[in-house]
């Protein structure tokens, strides 16, 4: 299930990165139904917010 979860989470972190998607656009084309979840996994992961992420990666 990790791997799962880190797979999704890159893509979600790529995504960020380099489109203009919606933060919850994102969280269900990476394979989330919940952005509750999506933020709490990415958070665990990335050890940062999605909204944060993206503004470092910008």
């Amino acid at each position: 299930m990790d791997y799962v979860k880190n797979v999704r989470i890159g893509l979600a972190a790529r995504m960020l990165i380099e489109t203009e998607k919606s933060i919850t656009r994102i969280c269900y084309d990476s394979g989330y139904n919940s952005l509750a979840n999506f933020n709490h996994y990415f958070k665990s992961v990335m050890k940062t917010t999605p909204s944060e992420y993206r503004k470092l990666y910008r």
